[in-house]
């Protein structure tokens, strides 16, 4: 009885570390490199934006930020549900298994309304614009990633 005992705690450790692993995996996806220049930052030092554009990109940007403001608050909640579930039921439990999907769906969010965020600041573009976004868009998708 006393292995069984010693088995469930180390896969409950096991659990907890895969648990802070996977949160901070996903907290380094969604914050950002305090030495990198935003997307928006390099649209409006790189683009020629007229007064217009420069108007209605800072509108598209407050949105954003704010859905992403809120985004973020509930990646943050998800990952106290997933230490809480793992520190208190030690085991894969529907509480942790919830709290997972709680985190795993916010990040979905997240990347989709940054899709729709980069989508949104080209309409508002010239063609001759929209190339060199598309220029930069691709260089911070690629950030960080090896190419083959």
């Amino acid at each position: 009885m006393l292995k069984a005992w010693k088995l469930l705690v180390l896969a409950a450790l096991v659990g907890f570390g895969a648990g802070l692993g996977g949160v901070f995996v996903g907290a380094s996806l969604t914050r950002a490199d305090p030495h990198r220049d935003t997307l928006d930052a390099a649209v409006h030092r790189e683009l020629d934006l007229t007064p217009e554009q420069d108007r209605r990109l800072e509108a598209i940007e407050a949105g954003y930020a704010a859905r992403k403001a809120t985004l973020d608050a509930e990646l943050r909640a998800a990952a106290r549900d997933i230490a809480a579930a793992v520190a208190e039921d030690h085991a894969q439990s529907e509480r942790l298994s919830q709290a997972i999907e709680r985190f795993h769906n916010a990040m979905g969010q997240t990347q989709r309304d940054a899709i729709a965020h980069v989508f949104d600041m080209r309409a508002v573009l010239d063609p001759d614009q929209q190339a060199r976004f598309d220029m930069i868009v691709r260089e911070e998708l690629l950030h960080g990633v090896e190419e083959e």
